[in-house]
């Protein structure tokens, strides 16, 4: 799995324990934003589409 990459913007491997931690990390700051409720869902559904990878 893919999932983090740094200034080259080369992705490298992360194990699924460090993948769903960086998920959920996402989710509640999506979360804590001030966008209305529709911004909201649609981040939301776009991670969702993310985590539901594997």
């Amino acid at each position: 799995m893919f999932a983090h990459g740094g200034k080259d913007g080369i992705p490298y491997p992360v194990d699924k324990k460090t993948y769903d931690q960086s998920i959920e990390l996402l989710s509640k700051a999506i979360h804590k934003t001030k966008l209305g409720i529709r911004q909201k869902n649609e981040a939301l559904n776009r991670l969702n589409k993310l985590s539901s990878i594997d």
